[in-house]
């Protein structure tokens, strides 16, 4: 008598959910935290404690940007790490920079503020370091911590070790190291020709070889001494960290501008932090600083399929699980404007593309110039979702509509309205 009303209320129930899932616009519009202010010197911080509830007991959060050229994002970012550091308990900050420079160049620096905005200057790519939006966290908010009792200690991993410090010391750094280890590598009579030459060639930023040989040389030597490095040493020492970086780095120029290429850099830099969050900082929250791309999670599962055969930072880092329920993954969007990035030689701007239908950019109001969105909390209501709508987080391209499952992809979105260029401080 009752089974047609059962039946019913179960028909009920699975809409119910059904539509409880696939609703994402209204929870967007629902859940929108407003952000007050992205400039770093605002430092009331009541807008930004809902983000702050959001990472929760997290350890480690990482902060993308949608192009390195992003200004608005890098003014977020920094008045973000410096809610994290003072109210959150986060004291490390980990760059999209030199592994080498910023770990075994910081450790080493006198911590006084001439040597750390000269060193910041030097050994950070000059893509934030020239920016006029990171002024404010390379020569106030680093330095200025080190004249309280809870200093802000700087690291990096990117493979790519090549900027000042790297390319003064690494070799030499990495050849005393061998020396002192005995490594039978070190007693050949070519050692100095075909080993020292080649990594101090590849610590040169400049230098790119069109003769694959050369790499195929590099990778041999290289080989050889982790092989030999590996009988010395266990495998989390730093010097055997330092050597995978330098096979990476190698297959990362061999296959320039390719899957392959960008992939075996990825792969090494969820290895970096992996090594940094285990190892070197076991016992700290730790803020990572990089591009959304390389921040990015839950890759292999975009609709657009050429974009499944990358391997991100994220993807790679978050495949411990351990780690995974330990980090916070914020990505940056924007509605529209310009962007443009400065290096020796600087980009010229371009303008943004604009949302499509049925994109997370259009959810937001239109009088809203920043707003936050927790992803981890819908997810928690709508366990098993695969939600798919459209946001511009430049995972490939210049500021490309993406239709992904974006809430599995970034655990929050930080919203901003309008994107602008750097402008270049002397």
């Amino acid at each position: 008598m009752h089974k047609p009303f059962i039946i019913f209320i179960s028909l009920c129930l699975t809409f119910l959910s059904s539509k409880a899932q696939i609703d994402i616009a209204n929870y967007v519009k629902q859940n929108i935290i407003p952000i007050s202010t992205i400039e770093p010197d605002s430092t009331d911080y009541r807008d930004l404690e809902r983000i702050g509830n959001a990472i929760g007991e997290s350890r480690i959060v990482m902060l993308g940007e949608q192009d390195h050229g992003d200004a608005p994002a890098f003014l977020a970012k920094t008045r973000l790490i410096k809610y994290l550091h003072e109210k959150k308990g986060f004291n490390v900050v980990a760059f999209e920079s030199d592994f080498f420079g910023l770990n075994y160049g910081w450790d080493n620096l006198s911590k006084n503020k001439n040597e750390i905005d000269s060193f910041l200057k030097k050994n950070i790519f000059s893509l934030w370091t020239l920016c006029d939006g990171c002024q404010d966290l390379f020569y106030n908010t680093i330095p200025n911590s080190y004249q309280t009792k809870n200093p802000i200690s700087m690291t990096g991993f990117d493979n790519q070790m090549s900027l000042k410090f790297s390319s003064k010391n690494l070799s030499q750094k990495i050849d005393s190291v061998l020396k002192k280890l005995n490594l039978p590598i070190t007693n050949k009579i070519d050692y100095n020709l075909n080993t020292l030459s080649l990594i101090d060639s590849m610590s040169k930023f400049s230098f790119i070889s069109k003769d694959n040989s050369f790499y195929d040389k590099l990778l041999e030597q290289l080989n050889i001494i982790k092989s030999e490095i590996s009988l010395r040493i266990e495998d989390n020492s730093y010097w055997k960290i330092l050597i995978n970086n330098l096979l990476a780095t190698t297959i990362q120029m061999k296959y320039h501008f390719s899957v392959k290429g960008s992939n075996a850099r990825d792969i090494q830099m969820a290895g970096n932090l992996k090594w940094l969050s285990t190892y070197k900082f076991p016992n700290e929250k730790i803020i990572v600083w990089a591009h959304n791309y390389h921040i990015s999670k839950f890759g292999g599962n975009f609709s657009e399929k050429f974009l499944n055969a990358a391997n991100t930072m994220g993807t790679e880092f978050t495949k411990d699980t351990s780690l995974n329920r330990k980090t916070y993954i914020i990505g940056f969007t924007s509605l529209e404007g310009t962007s443009g990035r400065l290096m020796d030689n600087p980009t010229k701007p371009y303008k943004i593309q604009k949302p499509t239908k049925n994109s997370i950019e259009n959810w937001f109001d239109e009088t809203l110039n920043y707003g936050f969105v927790d992803f981890r909390k819908f997810n928690e209501l709508n366990p098993n979702n695969s939600v798919e709508f459209n946001m511009k987080a430049n995972l490939i391209g210049i500021n490309r509509n993406h239709k992904a499952q974006w809430t599995h992809i970034y655990d929050g979105v930080f919203y901003i309205k309008k994107m602008y260029p750097c402008v270049l401080v002397k």
